[in-house]
């Protein structure tokens, strides 16, 4: 469009904006204010999705949309801990008189998005993470006769702990496809966890983590294929060689749960 076209154009939206009533000019900046505002929002939205690093959704605009525009509304609250009396099951793997103390200070502040489920705050070093993962490689080469490591079928991007193939596995282990925990190790380094309803409940209360804000959601079996089990549990990530310790107390009763078991070795 050569700048002789372009003169009248301009002339006549000047022309009508004049002709627009007061009412008109506030609708319409308005509107501008709220666009502008908008696409500055969703900017730093999606600049917080992907700090995630990679997890079960696509790490793109696309995997953000779903998470932000369908997932977000559907989340549940994360720290009831009610629900839990009302199971059938009744056994506890955690040790007995577990934990000897609570976690340290506040939970740390989780990013909105229920999928990936992060932490924003009170991250460990490099060195941790490593520990935790070795700690994760130990206890699965002392429990090859109960699991294996296999990549996940959840949050993919890093190996998990699978129920061996020639285990009887319960409902929730099947609701599972067979995993049973793994570390985000793509990000935070916090872990998921199957457990126990009463051990659920004693994690939750102790402050060593939390529910998944789509747990027991049926309309999530539309988009996945599967809903999300009650006892599938977020532990937070171990800032200390004490509490990757105590988190590596809950993934042993993660894995007697999943094998009914309580020959689970150290």
């Amino acid at each position: 469009m050569d700048l002789a076209t372009r003169i009248p154009v301009l002339d006549r939206a000047i022309s009508q904006l004049r002709r627009a009533s007061p009412g008109e000019l506030a609708g319409l900046a308005a509107g501008i204010l709220g666009a502008f505002g908008l696409y500055r929002w969703a900017r730093q939205d999606y600049k917080l999705y992907m700090s995630y690093g990679p997890g079960g959704l696509p790490y793109n605009i696309f995997g953000w949309l779903v998470s932000t525009a369908v997932l977000r509304p559907m989340g549940t609250n994360v720290l009831t801990t009610g629900l839990y009396d009302d199971f059938a099951e009744k056994r506890t793997w955690l040790p007995s008189g577990w934990p000897t103390k609570g976690r340290e200070g506040d939970r740390p502040t989780l990013g909105p998005h229920p999928l990936p489920q992060r932490q924003l705050n009170q991250l460990a070093s490099a060195d941790m993470h490593k520990e935790l993962e070795q700690a994760f490689s130990d206890l699965v080469d002392a429990n090859t006769q109960l699991v294996h490591f296999s990549p996940s079928k959840h949050e993919g991007h890093t190996d998990a702990i699978f129920l061996n193939d020639d285990h009887h596995k319960s409902a929730i282990v099947q609701q599972m496809l067979g995993e049973i925990s793994h570390i985000h190790a793509t990000g935070d380094h916090s872990v998921h966890v199957i457990l126990a309803p009463g051990d659920c409940k004693r994690v939750i209360e102790s402050g060593w983590g939390q529910r998944h804000p789509l747990d027991g959601v049926g309309s999530a079996r539309l988009i996945f294929g599967w809903t999300i089990p009650k006892e599938y549990i977020l532990l937070y990530a171990p800032r200390n060689k004490r509490e990757i310790q105590v988190i590596m107390q809950i993934v042993r009763a993660s894995i007697g749960f999943a094998a009914n078991s309580t020959n689970v070795s150290t």
